[in-house]
């Protein structure tokens, strides 16, 4: 009896979680910033990361921040009054070109990603700051992460209650393709939690037991704070590694069908996972063009109807559909039938091989 209730703790438990991980998917881009500036501006999650080493920040690979961050001059979008422009354009203006004065490396290196136990007095020193200016910057990060919405508004219209969040762009790179984040708390990466060190300490009497009671509900948020970073981040790189054509030329005919449980599938997660963290995010192209995340998963539909498409607008004398189809196999090795290259010519409103004479 005692393991049939224990076993229907851990499910419900692992029911919880999920039911938590779906809520954290589909927070609005703004609130979810919010909520990492609040655990970390927490004096227990700056222990945990500056004082005892346990917690800190793991870059995920082929990512930066965005050279948006550096760009002064963009068009804004915002409610009449809802904030005090001109204050707000010249603090960024003002930090931005501290920023450039320190260099973008040191200030990568110590405000983007800090290493564990680097305190704002050694920052300072390092630096050659002083203390109030370390803190400045270390507060416009934040709130720059918060309002990353406000400094670089998506362009897209709201569709079906969707209102879409620009969250990135991507950028071509030295060695292929980079994902560019547009807020800072996103770039830094996830948390690495060193577990081991942690139960150690507490072992030893390091923390108080309330202490320990309240570090570990952090860290549970701290994980599910990783969970939509990770997942959000998989669907990226795999959607920048499958739509590579599209994204080197541009062109839309290069898109490839990429089905939600396809991409699901690759990363381990269910596909309603990849649809709500796909939900009202967009990204920029290397050309400038922002897209919805959704749009980069055509249906094999639409991309069949492209090659047929791309068959007809280079034909010489009008094919049948029949030669279609020998042609879809042999090319681009799609295997349809005569009738579904005719609705697809249909669809496209183009007229029979006998009407194109």
């Amino acid at each position: 009896m005692n393991q049939t209730q224990s076993l229907q703790t851990r499910q419900e438990l692992g029911q919880l979680l999920r039911m938590k991980q779906a809520a954290l998917l589909e927070m609005p881009e703004e609130e979810f910033q919010r909520l990492i500036a609040e655990v970390e501006k927490s004096p227990l999650f700056q222990r945990l990361c500056r004082q005892d080493g346990i917690v800190h920040y793991q870059r995920f690979p082929n990512t930066d921040l965005s050279p948006y961050f550096y760009e002064l001059k963009e068009e804004l979008v915002a409610d009449e009054g809802s904030l005090d422009l001109e204050e707000l354009l010249q603090e960024r203006e003002e930090v931005v070109e501290a920023i450039k004065a320190l260099g973008l490396e040191k200030f990568k290196r110590y405000f983007l990603y800090p290493e564990p136990g680097d305190t704002a007095e050694d920052i300072a020193q390092e630096c050659d700051l002083e203390l109030w200016e370390v803190e400045r910057i270390n507060e416009f990060v934040d709130r720059f992460s918060i309002m990353s919405e406000f400094f670089h508004p998506s362009g897209l219209a709201s569709s079906k209650g969707v209102h879409y969040s620009k969250i990135a762009t991507v950028e071509r790179g030295p060695e292929g393709f980079v994902i560019g984040y547009l807020a800072p708390s996103l770039a830094r990466g996830k948390y690495s939690i060193d577990y081991e060190r942690f139960e150690r300490l507490a072992g030893d009497g390091f923390f108080s037991g309330t202490e320990v009671r309240k570090m570990r509900q952090l860290l549970r948020r701290l994980e599910l704070i990783n969970s939509r970073k990770d997942t959000v981040y998989h669907i990226l790189i795999h959607i920048v590694e499958k739509q590579a054509l599209y994204l080197e030329s541009g062109d839309s005919k290069a898109l490839l069908p990429l089905a939600q449980k396809e991409l699901a599938n690759s990363i381990a997660v269910v596909p309603s996972t990849v649809s709500r963290a796909i939900r009202g995010k967009s990204v920029d192209t290397p050309w400038r063009e922002e897209k919805p995340l959704k749009d980069f998963f055509p249906r094999p539909r639409r991309f069949r109807k492209e090659l047929v498409r791309q068959i007809l607008e280079t034909e010489g004398e009008p094919l049948s559909d029949e030669a279609i189809r020998a042609k879809l196999e042999g090319k681009f090795g799609v295997s349809l039938s005569r009738r579904t290259v005719s609705s697809l010519r249909k669809e496209l409103k183009i007229p029979s091989a006998q009407h194109r004479r």
